[in-house]
């Protein structure tokens, strides 16, 4: 059933959920800070590559079903359900600066409708559904994590043919009102609790970059052995307990 939804932020991770959910058939409103990033994206024109973004963008535009608006609190009218795709950029010390996160619970806390649910959709430290519910102040509104997966470049593919749907809740409901969302799409539905899966978003990130790490190992030994990491990496990634994937050596991801 087409729902009406906020989102907000219009970056890497916002941008491609507003397109793809507009895509399912949604009503989706999507908001930025950025008057000129408005006023761009109202024309059809994404600020940056992604894959079959663009065309989404236009197609729902044309369809009525996507609009850009300045501004949070423009964005939350009518909506049942709120997704925060805000940044979460790492400071000095590695921690998450949720600074962007507070002030757009902040500027939409007092105009939400009773029952909201707001979705979580920045990667944010464990623990966070309770820290935002708390930025919120509202006991009629429930909080749910939703992590992304979307890697930049392939955001429209890895957002309609995920590997899995993760929702966090301890709300039922809530938890059910997030996943039919993404009814359509052909991916096993994680049901759990908010901790459980912002551990789950944590947990993958670290797990690639276990493997890429013990793959350059692996080289190292290789460039000193006389070994051929490429095919050493092929052996490894045969073993369906290992997987091939994140299983090539180089500086970075």
């Amino acid at each position: 059933m087409p729902e009406n939804i906020a989102v907000i932020g219009a970056g890497y991770v916002g941008l491609p959920t507003a397109a793809c959910f507009a895509s399912l058939g949604h009503s989706v409103t999507c908001a930025d800070i950025v008057p000129e990033r408005v006023d761009l994206l109202s024309s059809g024109t994404v600020p940056f590559m992604e894959e079959g973004l663009e065309e989404l963008v236009r197609e729902g535009l044309a369809a009525g079903r996507l609009r850009f608006v300045l501004g949070a609190s423009a964005a939350v009218g009518g909506a049942r359900l709120v997704f925060l795709c805000v940044p979460t950029p790492s400071g000095p010390d590695g921690a998450a600066d949720m600074s962007f996160v507070r002030a757009a619970c902040a500027e939409i806390a007092p105009v939400l409708a009773p029952g909201t649910v707001v979705v979580n959709k920045s990667t944010v430290p464990i623990g966070s559904t309770v820290t935002i519910a708390g930025y919120l102040g509202r006991d009629d509104v429930r909080v749910v994590s939703n992590p992304e997966f979307l890697r930049e470049g392939t955001a429209v593919r890895d957002f309609l043919a995920p590997d899995r749907i993760v929702v966090g809740a301890v709300d039922p409901d809530a938890a059910r009102a997030v996943a039919d969302l993404y009814a359509g799409i052909d991916a096993p539905v994680v049901l759990t609790d908010p901790a459980s899966a912002e551990t789950i978003k944590y947990g993958s990130n670290a797990f690639r970059a276990v493997k890429l790490s013990f793959i350059n190992a692996l080289a190292s030994i290789c460039e000193a052995t006389g070994g051929d990491i490429g095919d050493v990496a092929r052996g490894l990634g045969l073993d369906p307990r290992i997987g091939s994937a994140f299983l090539r050596a180089g500086p970075g991801w």
